[in-house]
């Protein structure tokens, strides 16, 4: 580590107040962003940011302070001054675990160890000339696949950032955050409405995730031409069956998000609503927060406080368990334990307690069995967006299918979910046997700290009378 050889002077010179709580980070990252649009490659950047940051926290108050200089004293001082002249809350933090290195366990959803944490083909040993004949080749391959087509935008990033934290506590440690992004959008000209299909890809670093996509680029076309001929879905409550990915997502947007434990803070409402014990959906409904697997977006086997990764088992058999995702601070503040969950964006940013990896627990039906028990539904596959102000969710589907007698028929357009959050939990009743375990381009935003790399993973669920409208 950096800072390992000037810690203990560090903090000593910074004007700490007794019983006052500090840390560093210092990050060093480097970006690739590859954009294709229009005849070709319309830009290609690579780029390089460094900086630290520091926090304070004390019975005088709490400051954070962040600089594009890896000279940490200087930003600790200051973060110490305004921890004084600000006037901000006091605040305290609860004890924690601090990560190990010598013990990277706990990867698993359970807590399981023995993953070798290897990443197949690591993105930043495959040249800039390789990843750019690839996804060119993508790009103008959906160009030319249909007279249909009138664009396509293939968008590529991938991270390396190394991070190293030390805090007044004696705890250090160093880690490298990897993480990879593809997301090929294909349009064709739908008359009043211009129609897509689209590729999402992700990984924690591992490049082979975006080869062998040519059969994923061919259905994306398939999708858009075939939109244009779709009919406007009618708006109405649908049965409705969603794929992995889509289910993925709604539990990270509902559960997930409201799990998050600095929006329980003042909020009576939503402590009851949460509260342990508290039945909100079926027997056969578990969901957990975990720090993910190696290889994957959502791996956080260590946090940016220093502690280690715990499973959160937010519900199980429907009925709430754990209903908090802490960072140091709210696990203070509710006396409960950190759970891993505080995450920053990068050193301009001090953690909160945001997703890592959710997970749907799998059930005991196929997709078949799910969708022959749908008189008037959908089939919704894969997710264009999705959000939630706590209270309610909406997403959009990458592609939805009309389901009729129990048969699947043609593709309709402009199909937009929403509904209760706390509502939608009872209204499943079949979750699939299969649990996906990919991951997307799709990230987490909160508080201006966008785009953080997260897992979602689930099987397939069956939602009954979900809202639909179309936009």
């Amino acid at each position: 580590m950096l800072l390992t050889g000037a810690s203990p002077a560090l903090f000593r010179d910074a004007g700490l107040r007794a019983g006052d709580y500090a840390e560093v980070r210092v990050e060093r990252a480097r970006t690739v962003d590859l954009v294709w649009r229009g005849d070709g490659l319309e830009s290609s950047v690579t780029s390089r940011d460094e900086g630290c940051c520091a926090r304070v926290i004390g019975r005088s108050g709490s400051a954070f302070a962040s600089s594009t200089a890896v000279d940490a004293a200087p930003v600790l001082r200051r973060a110490a001054r305004d921890a004084v002249e600000l006037g901000c809350a006091a605040g305290r933090l609860a004890a924690h675990r601090p990560y190990r290195d010598d013990h990277p366990g706990e990867t698993g959803e359970t807590g399981e160890t023995g993953e070798t944490g290897e990443i197949g083909e690591l993105a930043e040993t495959v040249g800039l000339a390789e990843k750019a004949e690839l996804l060119g080749a993508y790009h103008a391959a959906a160009l030319a696949a249909h007279p249909g087509v009138t664009g396509a935008l293939v968008y590529y990033r991938e991270s390396v950032a190394d991070v190293e934290l030390f805090t007044s506590e004696g705890t250090g440690v160093s880690y490298r955050r990897r993480d990879l992004t593809l997301q090929i959008t294909v349009y064709a000209d739908g008359g009043a409405a211009r129609t897509a299909g689209s590729v999402s890809a992700g990984s924690g670093g591992d490049f082979s995730v975006v080869r062998g996509l040519a059969p994923d680029v061919e259905a994306a076309v398939a999708t858009a031409v075939d939109l244009r001929a779709a009919p406007v879905v009618a708006p109405g409550e649908y049965d409705v069956v969603c794929d992995g990915p889509l289910a993925g997502i709604w539990a990270h947007e509902t559960i997930g998000h409201l799990a998050e434990a600095d929006h329980h803070l003042g909020d009576a409402p939503l402590q009851r609503s949460l509260a342990p014990g508290r039945r909100l959906g079926p027997s056969m409904l578990t969901i957990t927060d975990h720090p993910g697997r190696p290889g994957a977006r959502g791996f956080v086997p260590v946090d940016d406080e220093g502690t280690a990764g715990s499973p959160v088992e937010l519900l199980r058999e429907g009925v709430v368990t754990r209903p908090r995702l802490h960072d140091r601070s709210t696990a203070a503040a509710f006396r409960e334990e950190p759970t891993g969950n505080a995450r920053a964006l990068n050193f301009r940013h001090p953690p909160l307690p945001r997703l890592r990896t959710i997970a749907i627990a799998p059930g005991a039906a196929s997709e078949e069995e799910m969708i022959g028990g749908v008189a008037r539904g959908l089939l919704a596959r894969g997710v264009l967006g999705g959000q939630t102000d706590r209270a309610g969710f909406t997403f959009l589907p990458a592609e939805c299918r009309e389901i009729r007698d129990g048969e699947v028929r043609g593709r309709v357009r402009g199909v937009v979910l929403s509904g209760d959050v706390l509502g939608a939990f009872a209204a499943i009743d079949a979750i699939g046997r299969e649990q996906w375990r990919g991951d997307t381009s799709a990230s987490c935003g909160k508080q201006g700290q966008n785009a953080l790399p997260v897992s979602s993973w689930g099987p397939a669920l069956r939602l009954r009378g979900i809202r639909v409208t179309s936009g």
